[in-house]
């Protein structure tokens, strides 16, 4: 299976670039009150692009992205389309019609997935980007996608945070970023594994970092986290697990200001 991925270059019209075209019309501007999206519409767009050769059906939607089964041949896929047509805060029925922010997001989302599938993470394998839709490896059955690790039965949870945690440092370490969003409801669990999903609210960690803000979402993160593993009598100190990632790395402007960390952490 050959993936498509589109290059993101503002500067240059995209597939999304001509298909917003066609439909603002005579319409000026980048904003254009259009109708939802439908699923023939999204089946056209992945045979269109070369992401897919069959959409089955929508699985679940959040708040600015769509996901759907598909399949690229025998395949199974995850394709997941961001809704330039309708935002958090549009109205169904009309949406803010922001092709270029929406197709940066889901260009950003496929990069990192990629990074963090190369550095060992277990992540949905980043199969393809067109536009504002990206696809991935399907995790599941022939009946239904791999379930939320909030809603499982862990038999050994003390292994399972250990190895969820293992892949955080990972994702923090290596590829520099942190999640935004980790909970066990971005937690899946198939054979016998937590896999690590939904990362467009990712923060990058680096030089220019507001490494503040940084530290605040990653003990966020590790919080959450362990909130979950809380039913099965699991306690952990997230201040203790936050000062192990950070002694694992630093922007190297940052290592002489232990201040700040120190400051983060008793706020």
């Amino acid at each position: 299976m050959a993936p498509v991925v589109e290059k993101l270059n503002p500067r240059k019209p995209s597939a999304l670039s001509v298909k917003r075209d066609v439909q603002r019309g005579n319409q000026r501007g980048w904003t254009v009150a259009i109708n939802e999206v439908t699923l023939d519409e999204v089946r056209n767009d992945a045979a269109n692009f070369g992401l897919a050769t069959e959409v089955l059906y929508q699985i679940n939607a959040g708040k600015e992205a769509s996901i759907y089964l598909a399949h690229w041949k025998e395949f199974p896929l995850i394709l997941k389309a961001y809704r330039f047509w309708q935002s958090a805060q549009a109205k169904k029925g009309k949406g803010f019609f922001a092709p270029g922010r929406m197709q940066a997001i889901a260009a950003r989302e496929y990069d990192l997935l990629l990074s963090c599938f190369k550095a060992g993470m277990n992540v949905p394998t980043p199969v393809g980007r067109v536009g504002n839709y990206l696809t991935m490896r399907y995790l599941g059955d022939l009946t239904k996608p791999a379930p939320q690790l909030r809603n499982v039965h862990l038999d050994k949870p003390d292994i399972v945070l250990d190895e969820i945690l293992d892949d955080y440092l990972i994702m923090y370490r290596d590829v520099h970023y942190v999640h935004g969003d980790l909970s066990a409801y971005n937690v899946l669990w198939w054979e016998g594994r937590a896999w690590i999903i939904d990362l467009p609210q990712a923060c990058q960690v680096g030089p220019w970092s507001d490494m503040k803000q940084v530290v605040s979402i990653l003990r966020r993160d590790i919080v959450n986290l362990l909130q979950y593993f809380k039913k099965y009598g699991i306690r952990r100190d997230p201040d203790e697990i936050t000062n192990v990632f950070l002694s694992e790395y630093l922007p190297r402007n940052m290592r002489n200001y232990d201040e700040i960390f120190e400051g983060c952490l008793n706020e």
